[in-house]
């Protein structure tokens, strides 16, 4: 099994090939503020923008080249789905026509067989959305729909395997699982496929403001023997309950998902996740960071996500962006020892049915993609983390 964390500088976006090699895309956002200062380089160049380089990305290392099994979209933010504000073209034609940006842009190369998102049939709940990205989004679902025939179906929390392997399950039953672990602020609670709504449990007279749609990404845990791995989009940030007390989705998710071996980041890094309650539950051995801002890497949090009193074992951080600038503001700090020193596209391979597996960096200023550096091999089935490289 492979799992490429793709680095663009412009938002986020995973290409998962399964042991069988059933594939998922996990977001492709192109998020282009004009003259923002700390906007991450854009790799490999500016020639093109971001959505045509996670294609060709994908198609390189896609088994199937042009066709993708599953899309899942994390949330609606542009880091995650493409920003229609970008210098970027349109379709003709297509009624209704759309941007062509983020994974409007995929979709251009690439064939998606079903796709998740957190608000389709209606995309009502908990609140009618209103936002010219997510209208441009499900414009080119349409298309896809009607052109290509892309399968359109509710993701279901607490489900089992509702994203399943398509090419040959039977090799790999009782060995390989996806949990759905959250959506829309609707958590697995760890028992059977019964789950819990936070947003069910706030009063309906609140606004937009007090439900931040990070705390509505979709999250999974996924299984292959021993492996285990998490990602969760920008999951992040409280909702209230009656009494307008907060509630920490993330932490009742970390609840859920349980220790893992390697985890995506929520939300980047950024200081509003990845709280203690999380990192306790969920005691990783290695932390991916998909960076597209300087901003991503916030020292309080990298701190915290090694804390040695949250959990004792080891771990390491591998940022898919680390600038020079920031290497020598930080070189002093305690935790840039446990901070991969390359940075790029950050792929884990897990071979062995899950037994070892390793993280490969790979350059991502052009597109040969070199492996800069090899970490591991690790041992899933072991709470020890051997941190040197080959």
């Amino acid at each position: 099994m492979e799992i490429h964390h793709i680095y663009t500088g412009r938002g986020e976006s995973s290409f998962l090939i399964f042991p069988d090699g059933t594939t998922m895309l996990i977001d492709a956002g192109d998020y282009d503020p004009k003259d923002y200062p700390k906007m991450a380089e854009l790799l490999p160049d500016t020639s093109r923008h971001a959505g045509t380089w996670i294609a060709r990305y994908v198609k390189r290392m896609n088994p199937h080249k042009d066709k993708v099994d599953y899309l899942m979209i994390s949330h609606f933010h542009s880091d995650h789905i493409g920003e229609v504000e970008n210098a970027v073209m349109c379709t003709k034609g297509r009624s209704p026509d759309y941007m062509l940006t983020g994974i409007a842009e995929v979709g251009e190369y690439i064939r998606f067989g079903k796709v998740f998102d957190r608000g389709f049939p209606d995309y009502q709940y908990p609140l009618p959305i209103d936002d010219r990205n997510v209208d441009n989004y499900r414009s080119f679902l349409q298309w896809q729909a009607k052109k290509y025939g892309l399968c359109r179906e509710v993701f279901k929390v607490g489900k089992l395997n509702q994203i399943h392997l398509l090419n040959d399950s039977s090799q790999y039953q009782g060995v390989f699982s996806v949990r759905n672990l959250a959506a829309n602020g609707e958590v697995w609670t760890g028992i059977d496929e019964k789950t819990v709504k936070c947003y069910g449990l706030t009063p309906l007279n609140l606004d937009e403001s007090q439900q931040n749609e990070n705390t509505k990404s979709l999250a999974i845990r996924i299984d292959y023997g021993p492996f285990s791995y998490y990602t969760g989009g920008d999951l992040s940030s409280y909702v209230y309950d009656e009494q307008g007390n907060e509630l920490d989705v993330e932490t009742l998710v970390g609840k859920a998902c349980g220790e893992v071996d390697v985890c995506k980041a929520n939300h980047h890094a950024w200081k509003d996740a990845m709280s203690e309650g999380f990192i306790r539950n969920i005691r990783a051995k290695q932390y991916v960071i998909p960076v597209w801002e300087d901003e991503h890497i916030q020292p309080v949090v990298m701190e915290r996500m090694l804390d040695r009193n949250l959990y004792a074992s080891e771990r390491m951080i591998f940022p898919t962006n680390l600038p020079e600038h920031l290497r020598e503001l930080y070189a002093n700090r305690k935790w840039m020892a446990q901070v991969c020193p390359e940075d790029g596209h950050v792929v884990i391979k897990v071979f062995d049915k899950g037994k070892k597996y390793a993280v490969y960096i790979l350059s991502a200023k052009d597109e040969e993609n070199r492996v800069k550096a090899v970490y591991g091999p690790f041992d899933s089935e072991s709470s020890l983390l051997h941190t040197g490289t080959c």
